[in-house]
């Protein structure tokens, strides 16, 4: 089975690993109040407490950009905080 997929914070993992092949689209507009570089938490012990978890991103030429040309603003911080939510969550 393929599968194409909008780029997200958080992929299905269920429709990853059902998939003999992955296609990401990276020639897509990056809309930046979608999941492109955010996602809802939630712990699995708790599941009424969750949160939010974003990508600080950058726009260098403004609107409507392609998902490609978004820039995550601190790669080395981001990376970190979303190791430390998911371990948390």
């Amino acid at each position: 089975m393929r599968t194409i997929h909008q780029p997200s914070l958080s992929p299905r993992l269920a429709k990853l690993f059902a998939a003999d092949y992955w296609i990401v689209l990276d020639d897509v507009q990056f809309a930046r109040r979608d999941y492109q570089h955010r996602a809802r938490l939630g712990a699995l012990d708790a599941p009424g407490r969750r949160q939010w978890r974003s990508v600080p991103t950058r726009l260098p030429q403004g609107r409507p950009p392609l998902i490609r040309d978004a820039l995550i603003v601190d790669p080395g911080r981001a990376r970190r905080k979303t190791v430390g939510t998911l371990r948390q969550y």
